[in-house]
């Protein structure tokens, strides 16, 4: 006669579940500012539904007993959430952030058994995200993604975000249906190198800046121009009737009809995107122009407005401010009146900051190839870049 135990129905059954839950994706969230706080609150939505929950972590606890209410648990501490945890979202404001907080994950990962996905979804430089990925290769069984994310805390509040992904094909798909629960859509880069999803974010990023940037001169134009800003807010809406074009513009002409129909919902507007997260966006894009052999001359004007505008006080105020500066500028001494540009006998040249004008054809006593490439050189070189 056999001396094996039986085991019983509900051991066997508590096995199971044991296993299950073993098995089972264990969510952390690390970051609940403006973007991180309406992600999770969707995702956590989504497990809810399951009968699931995720674990929370915010420097401020505010925001993580705000995410408890909505059904996650609260986690005191980032080891605890690492120890309960085999996803990671990570939402944070900078590079800074980003690098500080990795430093302890990276190290509480090499000291657990479990595997942990870790999703970026940040924007950061490009170099950084190739740090971080290279750092936590030294322990294999962990994947890290870089995954950002296109949208205002409004957008991101709708489930209407733009994500985009890169890293192991693997633990994206098995991801997917997580990240369309916080968007409208997804772009697969289809790529295991994580630099080019901050490369791509940075290159979104910069037409929504150049955007903002040309709307501020145009209706700063109009303004000065004496020309009716209800008059160019209804041509905006009818000729270029997108959310970013329509958005910002009201945002930029001060009493429009539209600012005064939402008035009364002043209390709860959203603070939108700040002039000081705007420089370290346009900072990194100047920066991966300079590293590239690229020229953004628009981003360069965009900086030095939003710098203007921090250099105000108002650092913390929505970037679509930087038209502030534009209101208040003067002329610059490279600006040409009207006849200067109707003389096409006379062209101007810049020497040491020195503008000076002399007739067509005329030569400045310089050698001719080495005046061109001189030139040329300056012309293909990028702006240089200035950290915030």
């Amino acid at each position: 006669m056999s001396t094996t135990p039986q085991t019983s129905t509900k051991t066997r059954k508590t096995l199971g579940n044991l296993l299950h839950l073993k098995q089972q994706d264990r969510i952390g969230w690390i970051g609940l500012g403006q973007m991180g706080y309406y992600m999770a609150k969707n995702l956590q939505g989504y497990l809810s539904s399951r009968s699931l929950t995720m674990n929370v972590w915010n420097r401020s606890p505010a925001k993580s007993a705000k995410m408890h209410n909505h059904g996650a648990r609260e986690s005191k501490t980032i080891e605890d959430l690492v120890a309960n945890s085999n996803i990671i979202f990570t939402s944070l404001a900078n590079d800074a952030a980003v690098e500080e907080i990795y430093e302890i994950l990276i190290d509480l990962a090499g000291q657990v058994d479990h595997s942990i996905i870790f999703v970026e979804t940040s924007t950061i430089y490009p170099a950084l995200a190739t740090k971080l990925k290279e750092r936590l290769a030294v322990t294999p069984q962990h994947t890290y993604l870089q995954c950002p994310v296109f949208g205002r805390p409004t957008v991101a509040k709708a489930a209407k975000l733009i994500w985009v992904t890169s890293g192991d094909e693997k633990a994206i798909k098995k991801l997917c249906l997580y990240f369309t629960t916080m968007s409208k859509s997804i772009i697969h880069l289809k790529t295991t190198d994580v630099a080019r999803a901050c490369s791509f974010k940075l290159v979104g990023n910069f037409f929504v800046v150049g955007t903002m940037e040309l709307l501020a001169e145009g209706l700063a134009l109009a303004e000065k121009a004496d020309v009716d800003q209800e008059h160019v807010l209804k041509f905006i809406e009818a000729f270029f009737p997108t959310p970013s074009w329509t958005e910002y513009s009201k945002k930029m002409i001060p009493g429009s009809s539209s600012s005064k129909k939402s008035s009364s919902k002043d209390k709860d507007k959203e603070p939108g995107f700040s002039v000081e997260l705007g420089l370290k966006d346009v900072g990194h894009m100047r920066q991966l122009a300079l590293d590239t052999g690229a020229s953004l001359p628009t981003a360069d004007l965009a900086y030095n407005h939003l710098m203007a505008v921090k250099e105000q006080g108002k650092g913390d105020q929505d970037w679509s401010t930087m038209i502030g500066s534009l209101r208040i500028a003067t002329p610059t001494h490279s600006a040409r009146t009207s006849s200067e540009i109707s003389t096409s006998s006379k062209v101007e040249e810049q020497h040491d900051g020195v503008f000076m004008t002399r007739k067509s054809g005329e030569r400045n006593g310089d050698d001719a190839d080495s005046d061109t490439d001189a030139r040329s050189e300056k012309t293909a070189r990028p702006p240089a870049y200035e950290s915030n």
